[in-house]
């Protein structure tokens, strides 16, 4: 072989090498995910986010707002690809918002406690109650639950920064009954054994209290992502539903200052509001059409009923997938 022909060779054989080395990884995909201030109801989800972040290298960045409100516009306007949907999910849909919701996160955590001497619905009339805001979940459900109350009309005191501190004014006697979630019942119980007692239980409603949005433009351009995304916290969910001391373990730095017995026992009483098919039958089909009655019923969308269709707020068809992959429960 000429000493050109073999430095031809060699050249080729450097080519070769290169082209079949080593190349860059590409960019780990991130999400931002928008909610309001961190409880115990959200750690399921979270380690949901954490599992994505372990099994599919997504890395995820959990942004807390103050408001339910600002985490709809923010999601809106692209600050987050996705977020915690409550109430203002709805409204915002109707006047036109380009997001959907793609999983339920959780049915109604509520609760209305009262002193022991309040021993029946009727006894709230005239009484200081604790809700959150005029437009938030709970305050819907406990206005739609007192439409079917006559005559009993409470004086409703709202403190919107979170159901610890609506238990802190039931305690300290601020006021005679609140509304709250089901963690902050347990640790009044545990305060104050005997003195209350829970005379309204909306954890049995058939509506979604939170779901998982996401913002259209990033649905659209990242289907597959929201797939994934959709079947780590249904993961989440089914193997803490098994074993509560699931979410304890993976829930890395979140929510570290309670202690982990009581962090189980809290969630424990939580697992009851976790769908372990994600909420599809109040995504679809006669679930659904009872979901938005719901909304309508309270004002938070428009009448008549018969002019809202189920996918106009939810889009199933990633949660679908993901449970002909992993099976209904």
């Amino acid at each position: 072989m000429t000493n050109g022909r073999r430095t031809f060779v060699l050249a080729l054989i450097a080519l070769v090498l290169f082209a079949a080395g080593p190349r860059p990884a590409a960019a780990a995909e991130e999400l931002t995910l928008l909610a309001t201030v961190t409880r115990v109801v959200n750690l399921p989800m979270i380690v949901g986010l954490r599992l994505l972040e372990k099994e599919d290298g997504v890395k995820v960045t959990v942004r807390d707002l103050r408001t339910p409100e600002a985490v709809m516009l923010a999601v809106i306007d692209g600050q987050g690809q996705i977020g915690t949907g409550f109430a203002p999910f709805y409204p915002a849909i109707e006047k036109g918002a380009s997001v959907k919701g793609v999983l339920e996160l959780s049915r109604p955590e509520f609760v209305v406690m009262a002193k022991k001497e309040i021993a029946s619905v009727k006894e709230l009339h005239g009484v200081r109650l604790a809700s959150h805001s005029p437009k938030a979940t709970v305050q819907s459900l406990l206005e739609f639950y007192l439409q079917s109350q006559p005559g009993v009309k409470p004086n409703v005191v709202f403190i919107p920064e979170g159901s610890p501190a609506r238990a802190e004014a039931l305690l300290r006697g601020a006021v005679d009954a609140a509304a709250f979630d089901l963690t902050a019942a347990q640790v009044v119980n545990d305060r104050a054994p005997g003195k209350f007692h829970i005379l309204v239980d909306f954890t049995d409603q058939p509506v979604s209290s939170s779901s998982l949005v996401v913002n259209g433009n990033f649905a659209r351009s990242k289907p597959e992502l929201v797939q994934k995304l959709v079947r780590r916290i249904l993961q989440s969910y089914r193997e803490g539903a098994r074993d509560p001391k699931f979410w304890v373990r993976e829930r890395g730095e979140t929510l570290k200052e309670i202690d982990d017995a009581k962090l189980e026992s809290q969630l424990r009483a939580l697992v009851k509001i976790f769908d372990l098919n994600g909420g599809l039958d109040r995504m679809r089909g006669p679930g659904a059409i009872e979901n938005l009655s719901f909304q309508v019923a309270i004002g938070n969308l428009t009448g008549p009923l018969s002019k809202w269709k189920p996918e106009t707020f939810f889009d199933a068809a990633p949660l679908e997938a993901v449970l002909k992959d992993l099976g209904k429960r």
